[in-house]
C-alpha cells in the first residue's frame, strides 16, 4: 500500500523556496531540507497529527514531512520559526 505524504510548514512558498536564507551561526546561505515521519491513522499517535487535507481524511500510513533549514558548512539546523523569528531581529 502506498503512504500518502503530506508537507507541514508554517510559511508560504515565497518564504520557503525563493527567499535567501543565511546562516545565524556562520553567515553561509541555507538548504531546505525535510524531517520525516510516518504514521498510522489508526494509531493511538494520530491524535497528535492533522491528516486532513482540504476537505479531505487521509486515511492509513502518511509520511508527515516538515521543513527546516540546514548550513551545509557548520551543520546547524534550524526551524522555520526559529528562522522568521531570527530574521525578524535584523
Amino acid at each position: 500500500m502506498k503512504t500518502a505524504i503530506k508537507y507541514i510548514c508554517n510559511a508560504g512558498l515565497f518564504y520557503t523556496r525563493l527567499k535567501k536564507h543565511f546562516c545565524p551561526k556562520c553567515g553561509r546561505k541555507l538548504e531546505l531540507r525535510y524531517i520525516s515521519k510516518t504514521v498510522s491513522s489508526n494509531s493511538l499517535e494520530a491524535k497528535n497529527y492533522d491528516f486532513s487535507v482540504g476537505d479531505t481524511f487521509l486515511r492509513g500510513d502518511v509520511e508527515f514531512r516538515t521543513a527546516y533549514f540546514h548550513c551545509p558548512n557548520c551543520q546547524l539546523d534550524i526551524s522555520i520559526e526559529e528562522m522568521k523569528k531570527y530574521e525578524k531581529l535584523f
